[in-house]
């Protein structure tokens, strides 16, 4: 019997740890598998979300593309995309959006989506020459924030009446048991007893972790009783490291690298810090209210439109150590306002950022442009 389901095809660099990726995984895992197939297609190679997608029956591959020009893994995309007989193309990031898009004229995909995730300042006018060239065979665009589609609607010249906001969704349910911070934190190597502001996911320049360590050294001088974490792994951790030794941090900072559990990462603080020079729509902070903890954010990006300032958290100015500390200090130094937060951001989720809705509101952006494409209508 064959199935009639549509195939959905995630173009992503690989399913290593890390925002967009998590996004791809949630929606491979959610979409409604009545009337979607889903399959994931990692540029490079698989990564550690790969393997939970597997285990519920969702096919990854990987194509190992080289660096630059790699004409052999746009050929097996292809293929692939033929193979399995894929009737939407939904790329993630620019260089899978880019080769994803060739692959899919390549096949013929009937329908091609693009999500934009971050605010990528980094492009230039070849990228975004080649951005509005393969526009033209692009279907629709979905944009992570309102700040993410006003940065690009106009750079990509994308068609009146093309591409649609969906703020991201956290899956709450990793969140909901309860666990035992003192022995989290002893794990940690952290004092149970100690106020704990901290930083979790990749270490990589644009989230500012330096600044975080300056803060925290400034914070040191105020109050000597308060603690900083950072978990993540990242290329930027050796610099970090001897960051917060120049500094003097000593025990006032621990920088963990990698923790396999999310929920026990953010159990283990009091105070969620994120001091982004440039944010999409972060997902980190809304698994941190996910975990209920307040959130303290640089302002730049979708972190405004995730962070309600003054009822879930506080936003700073990007690049501002002082203004950094004096945030942390605040919510470090009032335990009952901080405790408040969380359980307003927790509150939140459920009328702002459902992963369901998010869910729903991509299968949606499907339905409108299979038809339009095929005149068909998904059931």
């Amino acid at each position: 019997m064959s199935d009639t389901r549509v195939t959905v095809m995630y173009v992503i660099w690989s399913l290593q740890m890390g925002g967009a990726e998590r996004v791809v995984f949630d929606l491979a895992r959610s979409l409604d598998r009545r009337r979607f197939r889903p399959v994931v297609a990692c540029l490079n190679f698989k990564g550690a979300l790969a393997q939970p997608l597997e285990a519920e029956g969702i096919p990854v591959y990987a194509l190992d593309k080289k660096p630059k020009l790699d004409l052999g893994a746009l050929a097996r995309l292809a293929r692939l995309l033929r193979r399995e007989r894929v009737d939407i193309v939904h790329t993630h990031l620019w260089t899978s959006s880019f080769w994803g898009r060739l692959a899919a004229l390549l096949a013929r995909v009937p329908v091609t989506i693009v999500t934009e995730h971050n605010l990528d300042t980094w492009r230039r006018t070849p990228h975004f020459f080649a951005d509005r060239l393969l526009g033209l065979a692009t279907d629709d665009w979905i944009f992570v924030s309102r700040e993410v589609e006003a940065f690009y609607r106009e750079r990509l010249r994308i068609p009146a009446g093309r591409g649609t906001v969906v703020l991201n969704g956290v899956d709450t349910k990793p969140f909901a048991t309860p666990l035992d911070r003192a022995a989290v934190r002893a794990r940690m190597g952290l004092d149970p007893g100690a106020r704990v502001a901290g930083v979790v996911g990749r270490l990589e320049e644009r989230k500012g972790h330096r600044y975080f360590l300056e803060a925290m050294r400034e914070l040191k001088t105020r109050d000597p009783g308060a603690r900083g974490l950072i978990v993540g792994e990242g290329k930027e951790k050796a610099a970090l490291l001897a960051q917060s030794e120049a500094l003097g941090l000593g025990d006032t900072v621990r920088i963990l690298g990698f923790w396999p559990d999310l929920a026990e990462a953010l159990c283990a603080l009091d105070v969620f810090v994120l001091p982004s020079l440039m944010e999409g729509h972060p997902l980190a902070v809304l698994e941190a209210m996910a975990a209920g903890k307040p959130v303290v954010a640089t302002d730049v990006g979708g972190n405004g439109e995730a962070v309600e300032a003054g009822s879930t958290g506080l936003l700073v100015p990007a690049a501002d150590p002082g203004a950094l500390a004096d945030a942390i200090g605040t919510l470090l130094a009032d335990p009952e306002r901080a405790r408040a937060m969380g359980a307003a951001g927790r509150a939140s989720l459920d009328r702002r950022f459902s992963l369901a809705a998010a869910v729903a509101a991509n299968e949606e952006t499907y339905r409108i442009a299979h038809r339009r494409n095929t005149g068909r209508t998904i059931d």
